[in-house]
């Protein structure tokens, strides 16, 4: 059975925040007949429990920032790679089309948890001094606790920018009111978390702890902070460290394998979430209480109805046409990429190979029937193209590779207890790639862009092929997309390299994002919530959204 670390227990006073956008709450609480912090922090045990609670913030069922629902759901909707359907949650859709604003819930909501994280993270380090333990193992908690802080920072720099930083923990209420770092002070903070918990995690984890940390996943953090600070010589050798000894990172040779609950914690997972058939299933709504959900909500979201999914996304126009590019040499057993059939569903004999069911039987004309009344709403704006290369659907985090019926739906007899694959060794290639290619180490992004090539069975690109650094990053660019697809990645990549507004709307409306027409450069980033500036007088508003 698969180990879970169990994420909220008893500390529903001590580390548990109000439900509101920050932690300032938290101070008020001062019930005498529930755990204290005076009371709380005695052993091993307890400090376990508190580092449970930390993670909770990130990766609960729905509310998490790799949630189904607010974290996945609205950072996926901001990509080229996929259309939003209109008349689902407001704040999604606003985010997805440019029209949110500092009101936006599910943005503060995130942002709220982030920092959820960050002073539970605070909390342990300050107190754990005072624990009767071993001071092996506290260097371990204090580590995996700077580790989650960093994670935490690296969120919102990379979504907010300049924010609040705080390395110790709230004692009273004046303590919350801190002022906005600078977007570079906040980088900074990252690349110190991930820098110090990297000699203090281990490579790899017993089984009964997987699903924690390990010091691979706080290198490839770090490596991409580097990257979004544009330092590549630093981010190249960061990610170098990763396929060297002690560490032993590679693909699987199934793609499909990261999506699935048949080979987790393989060796392509640097980080992952842990999922698995503990607590109420049907209480997903409901987070840090002793019966929390464990199970893997994100099918719900996506598959077709004929699935038992609620379906708010389709592939874009740009995603197939991508995906199309490029056929497979011939005599291979699959007509296109690899990964197609594991991103994507669609009439398979509409471009040429044997039709295939899905969810116990179903047709693709069913599953496409059932999402039809949805599909329509996206017109007029948003031209979904069903002529050219057909219709399609996607596959990757729903359900619909288990071929059993409603698998999509967590109400149902089977809902999903997939691990949700948060970092790949695939991208730490592709990472290493760009950065390789940006210090003039040709030959090395080619090797790597050529291992997600061969995985996903395309023939090797040469050096004619991509003589220059542009036309590898053409390539990285290409093969991030399709590799990637779906996996909260490709907003901050069009960011990071579309650094003109007026570059990226132009990209943007090529490849028909909804939305667009409106971007500014204030869509680089979030706007600060306005429940932070209520209750920080000391924040102040990002610049562009001034």
């Amino acid at each position: 059975m698969k180990k879970s670390f169990k994420y909220i227990g008893a500390l529903a006073l001590v580390l548990a925040t109000a439900a509101g956008c920050n932690e300032k709450n938290f101070l008020k609480q001062t019930d005498p007949n529930k755990i204290t912090d005076a009371t709380f922090w005695k052993d091993e045990s307890s400090v376990s429990q508190a580092l449970a609670a930390t993670y909770s913030p990130l990766r609960s069922s729905l509310y998490g920032y790799w949630g189904s629902f607010l974290g996945i759901q609205d950072i996926n909707a901001l990509g080229d790679d996929v259309f939003t359907l209109p008349g689902e949650e407001p704040g999604t859709w606003a985010v997805a089309t440019f029209a949110n604003d500092e009101n936006n819930g599910d943005l503060s909501s995130i942002f709220g948890s982030l920092y959820q994280c960050i002073h539970r993270s605070n909390l342990l380090i300050a107190k754990i001094g005072g624990v009767n333990m071993d001071a092996n193992k506290k260097t371990l908690y204090i580590a995996e606790a700077k580790f989650l802080r960093g994670l935490s920072y690296y969120l919102l720099a990379s979504n907010w920018g300049g924010v609040p930083v705080r390395t110790t923990p709230l004692e009273t209420t004046d303590g919350y009111d801190t002022p906005c770092s600078s977007k570079a002070d906040v980088w900074k903070q990252v690349v110190a978390d991930f820098t110090d918990a990297i000699p203090g995690l281990p490579v790899t984890r017993d089984p009964k702890e997987q699903g924690r940390v390990t010091s691979g996943a706080a290198v490839a953090y770090l490596g991409k902070a580097y990257m979004f600070a544009e330092d590549y010589t630093k981010a190249e050798a960061t990610f170098d460290i990763l396929t060297k000894a002690p560490y032993n990172y590679d693909l699987v040779a199934n793609y499909e394998d990261n999506f699935t609950d048949k080979n987790e914690y393989n060796v392509e997972s640097v980080f992952e979430w842990t999922f698995a058939p503990i607590g109420d299933q049907y209480g997903a709504w409901n987070t840090e209480t002793p019966n929390s959900p464990m199970y893997n909500y994100l099918p719900q979201f996506i598959g077709p109805p004929a699935g038992g999914g609620w379906f708010k996304y389709v592939p874009s126009n740009y995603l197939v046409n991508e995906f199309l590019k490029e056929a497979r040499p011939a005599g291979s057993d699959t007509k296109f990429d690899k990964r197609m059939y594991a991103s994507l569903m669609w009439k398979r004999s509409s471009l040429g190979e044997s039709d295939t069911t899905w969810y116990d039987g179903k047709t693709f004309d069913q599953l496409w029937n059932s999402a039809l009344s949805k599909t329509v709403r996206l017109y007029p704006d948003t031209q979904l193209d069903t002529v050219t290369h057909g219709r399609f659907l996607i596959k990757k985090g729903t359900s619909a590779w288990r071929n059993v019926a409603n698998a999509d739906n967590y109400w149902g007899p089977t809902p999903s207890t997939a691990n949700y694959r948060v970092l790949r060794f695939a991208e730490v290639l592709l990472l290493r790639a760009e950065a390789a290619a940006q210090n003039g180490n040709n030959g090395k992004a080619l090797t790597d862009i050529n291992r997600i090539r061969q995985r996903a069975g395309l023939n090797d690109k040469t050096v004619a092929d991509l003589p220059g650094k542009d036309q590898l990053l053409a390539e990285i660019d290409h093969q991030k997309l399709l590799e990637l697809f779906f996996e909260q990645n490709r907003v901050y990549d069009l960011r990071r390299w579309n650094k003109s507004a007026g570059t990226l709307s132009a990209i943007l409306k090529t490849r028909q994002k909804q939305g667009a027409n409106v971007f500014q450069a204030k869509h680089y980033v979030f706007p600060i919530p306005a429940s932070e500036l209520k209750s920080n007088p000391k924040a102040t508003q990002n610049d562009l959204w001034k």
